[in-house]
């Protein structure tokens, strides 16, 4: 009986250490990329002409490094890019006695805001059924960081090319100049891990980023800018 035991034992012993050596050990670190969608709100700052009335859907990318000092948090850093332009339509001035006819115009505040942010996040992570296995992160939290806009600062123009002035020039087309600033905002997502160190990830957020430029067209009236954008984007992570 005794022998029985002590075999049973060391049965029970040496299943339970195979039992622990299949369970992933514990991913403290995790990188990522994510592509998806953004929009801006117009920039407030610059003189009402030059602000634009509307916007459009851009694509938005980012990189990502994250680390887990403690299952329920999360500190992140990041780096993105997008573009940032807003339209309007410009009633063009009287020629001749008449009123040209209006025309869209472009404002290119950015042609890459490009940002550098780090934050913390709450994470509230999920489990395999029968094990201690973190299959998915739910997160939400804050970010703040630097944001730089690439731009050249240039001018363009058009000709009407209709009566009652088909040669008037008009200046289709703004660029902001070259800026800095800082950027700041909250965000969430979540991620599920179809293997243990491979997820997939989905991320929405809203950012406000504030930016000095130096105008080179109509010296300090349009040097500073402030908006929100919406970036929503989808990705992959790798744990180790």
């Amino acid at each position: 009986m005794k022998a029985i035991l002590l075999t049973a034992a060391a049965f029970l012993a040496f299943a339970g250490g195979l039992s622990a050596q299949n369970l992933p050990p514990d991913y403290l670190w995790e990188v990522g990329i994510n592509g998806g969608a953004s929009v801006i709100t117009r920039p407030l700052g610059p003189t009402d002409p030059y602000q634009g009335t509307r916007t459009k859907i851009v694509a938005d990318y980012s990189a990502r490094l994250n680390y887990y000092p403690d299952p329920h948090w999360m500190l992140t850093a990041d780096i993105g890019t997008r573009k940032w332009e807003t339209y309007a339509t410009w009633q063009l001035p009287v020629r001749f006695g008449q009123y040209l006819q209006p025309r869209d115009v472009s404002f290119l505040e950015a042609a890459h805001a490009i940002t550098e942010n780090v934050g913390i996040n709450y994470v509230v992570p999920f489990y395999t059924k029968y094990s201690r296995v973190n299959s998915a992160n739910l997160y939400f939290g804050a970010t703040v960081g630097l944001v730089t806009t690439v731009n050249d600062g240039s001018s363009t123009f058009s000709t009407y090319k209709s009566p009652s002035d088909s040669g008037y020039k008009y200046m289709s087309s703004y660029h902001y100049s070259f800026g800095f600033g800082y950027s700041y905002g909250i965000q969430a997502g979540f991620t599920y891990y179809i293997l243990p160190r491979l997820g997939v990830n989905i991320d929405l957020a809203m950012r406000y980023a504030s930016v000095h430029t130096t105008d080179q067209n109509y010296r300090k009236q349009n040097d500073d800018f402030y908006l929100l954008y919406f970036p929503e984007t989808i990705g992959v992570r790798w744990r180790f």
